[in-house]
């Protein structure tokens, strides 16, 4: 090994080793964790950073909205809690929405990992918890302080022992304290294989710190962007969105400018900030922007900070996309999802072969609320539920897909056995992908029955049931969601409801939009859309 530089076989080899490290720490915190919401729906991110918090790799299994949020989350942690006062065997643990991920019920936890007294690395993992107190999880809520508790950046654990005055005050104020400390001491033991793991691998291969190596892997991942975008024409490049919002639309307006190797995206004339949940911080403003480039240009190469460094993003203080505090955020990913249609939308007019039409997201969450009974235990279950993708030049739409994030879905089997809901039914929308050369992938039509004892409290948190993920290029929109109990349509999709007993909440997942003119869909196409459901005759 050359001491000034790795050369391209050992940089392959290590930095597969450093993603393999990550990814063995997120298979004990699936193991390890209490929650669906962590072991069934994956709402997690396991991150190794450097010692200035830059990161290294992440997660193959991961949140794309903790992309850009996490090295941003733990430099800003550091500030709070500088490295000379941490020790050994602490972890560092905060929820706050505007240095995380954007709202309370995501946990960050950050671990230093030292080597011969110095902090050489740290092992960060964010995870959503099953409950935060405060409100049932909703888009209702006026301010954050409704939404749950707010926990600043503080000392979780301390030389390896617990703060009991932190651990009391979560367990206190949660409704679930079993799955929520439990998900937050799998979040540690995650961080815990990922430093043991590091040293295991530093001791092998020689290395006194990470410094050449995070040099390495950062100067490979940038020339791979920095590639990229020099094959997008210079040059202004405006894109635009329509969300449901509340009382009124959520309108998101970007303005692409790339210019000398960089990219700026701004999105003044984007909707203010609202008194609902539905606002969204810079962060994840952030990485719902920088994510649609990955897509495009990098899907290949393994996530870290070598990716991010050629992009600024802004949005004016007080916008729904860089809210400020107090602002509700409990349901920011309603808002932050529709960013990379948006984006998208702008760059189909330099690069139009290199985009998808909108997909027929964002991310619908719905959260039952179980008070106990005679015969059932109180519960809280968080389930996810996707719609279509949009079409791009090459290949139709997916259908009933997560994106813009990948979140999975908990099997009815599983749900059914821990809740007091049963599924009538789960199927395609037929003609919910739009038309076009490709047609955008279906949306899912859903039937479930409250089998609980007491009435179920329900969090709706929806979008696209009045505007539709629009096509690109002549394409058609996608097909509207839709909300109904009993047969009758919510009036507001992203309300608080109840269910009594045996009564069915019936949703209808929107489809994604369609790419190109529908005249030039092949008939072979055609056939196999009627053949296989996706279209009627």
């Amino acid at each position: 090994m050359s001491p000034k530089a790795f050369d391209a076989i050992e940089t392959e080899i290590f930095w597969a080793r450093l993603v393999s490290i990550v990814d063995e720490a997120a298979v004990a915190l699936v193991r390890t964790s209490f929650s669906t919401v962590v072991r069934e729906s994956h709402d997690f991110a396991c991150v190794l950073l450097d010692a200035d918090g830059y990161s290294l790799a992440q997660s193959t299994i991961s949140i794309p909205g903790f992309i850009g949020a996490m090295p941003r989350t733990l430099r800003e942690m550091l500030k709070r809690v500088p490295r000379e006062k941490l020790e050994p065997g602490d972890v560092l643990i905060t929820n706050d929405p505007w240095l995380g991920t954007g709202h309370l019920p995501d946990f960050t936890v950050a671990m230093p990992v030292f080597r011969e007294s110095e902090i050489i690395a740290f092992t960060c993992v964010t995870a959503h918890m099953s409950d935060i107190g405060g409100r049932q999880w909703s888009a209702d809520a006026a301010e954050v302080h409704e939404e749950g508790l707010w926990i600043p950046v503080v000392k979780y654990l301390r030389r390896g022992q617990v703060n009991e005055d932190v651990h009391g005050i979560i367990e206190t104020n949660v409704r679930n304290p079993g799955q929520v400390i439990g998900d937050i001491h799998a979040q540690i033991s995650a961080a815990e294989v990922m430093a043991r793991k590091l040293e295991e691998f530093m001791t092998e291969a020689g290395l006194k710190d990470l410094k050449l190596l995070a040099h390495t892997i950062h100067e490979h991942s940038a020339g791979v962007m920095a590639e990229a975008i020099r094959s997008i024409p210079e040059g202004r490049y405006v894109g635009e969105t329509r969300g449901d919002g509340w009382d009124e639309p959520v309108n998101v307006r970007v303005a692409i400018e790339v210019r000398d190797g960089r990219v700026r995206a701004d999105y003044t004339g984007t909707s203010p900030q609202i008194s609902r949940g539905i606002n969204a911080v810079l962060n994840h403003t952030f990485a719902f922007t920088v994510y649609p480039f990955k897509t495009i240009f990098a899907p290949h190469v393994p996530n870290n900070e070598g990716l991010l460094k050629f992009f600024d993003v802004y949005a004016p203080p007080g916008c729904i996309l860089n809210a400020v505090p107090p602002a509700a955020v409990g349901a920011r990913h309603l808002t932050g999802h529709l960013l990379p249609g948006a984006v998208y939308q702008a760059l189909a007019q330099a690069i139009p072969e290199r985009v998808p039409a909108e997909s027929g997201t964002p991310l619908w969450s719905i959260v039952f609320k179980a008070p106990p009974g005679e015969k059932q235990r109180g519960s809280t279950t968080v389930l996810f539920f996707n719609g279509g993708i949009g079409a791009d030049s090459i290949e139709d739409g997916m259908s009933c897909s997560s994106f813009p994030t990948n979140i999975e879905v908990t099997p009815v089997e599983i749900t059914e056995n821990l809740a007091p809901l049963r599924f009538q039914y789960k199927r395609l929308t037929v003609n919910s992908g739009g038309r076009g050369r490709q047609r955008g992938g279906c949306g899912q039509d859903i039937a479930i029955e409250s089998v609980s004892e007491t009435p179920l409290s329900v969090s709706l948190l929806t979008d696209r049931t009045r505007y539709p993920a629009e096509g690109l290029l002549g394409g058609a929109p996608g097909l509207t969601g839709y909300v109904r109990k009993n047969g009758e349509a919510v009036t507001e999709a992203k309300s608080l409801i109840h269910l009594d007993p045996h009564d069915v909440l019936e949703i209808g997942l929107p489809g994604g939009g369609g790419y190109g003119n529908p005249a030039e869909r092949s008939k072979e196409a055609l056939e196999r859309d009627i053949a296989e459901g996706y279209v009627s005759e």
